[in-house]
């Protein structure tokens, strides 16, 4: 299929597409001015937006490619997936502690501002 019927069929963009033939994630055949997407490119597709959405970036849906390529059903390949998906995980605990102790900042302030707001309609005007 042709660049329009793809981008129309998986909801993406031209730039988004021509983003990853560049990086060397989808390999269309040219035909001519055209490149000629496959059902192939459209798995490939399909398992980069999944990855993302894992939060793996480029760089590392890259390394998983090259790694599915070269040792595919190895443990290297399994290995160096588990090592990936640990840093991922670590990546979440940092951003869960993160959030954690902006909701702790948060809930704090709110809970002063609703004493305030009862102090106030108690009659005694008060400030932060």
């Amino acid at each position: 299929m042709l660049i329009g019927e793809f981008i129309q069929k998986h909801q993406t963009t031209k730039d988004t597409v021509r983003f990853y033939v560049q990086e060397g994630l989808l390999t269309p055949v040219r035909r001519g001015r055209n490149y000629w997407y496959s059902a192939a490119d459209e798995s490939d597709f399909d398992q980069i937006k999944t990855l993302q959405q894992m939060g793996f970036s480029i760089s590392a849906i890259k390394q998983i490619r090259e790694q599915h390529e070269k040792h595919c059903g190895t443990t290297e390949q399994w290995q160096f997936n588990l090592h990936l998906i640990d840093d991922e995980l670590a990546e979440i605990s940092v951003q869960e502690k993160q959030l954690a102790d902006r909701r702790a900042g948060l809930t704090d302030l709110k809970e002063q501002l609703l004493a305030l707001l009862d102090s106030a309609s108690e009659g005694g005007e008060t400030t932060i």
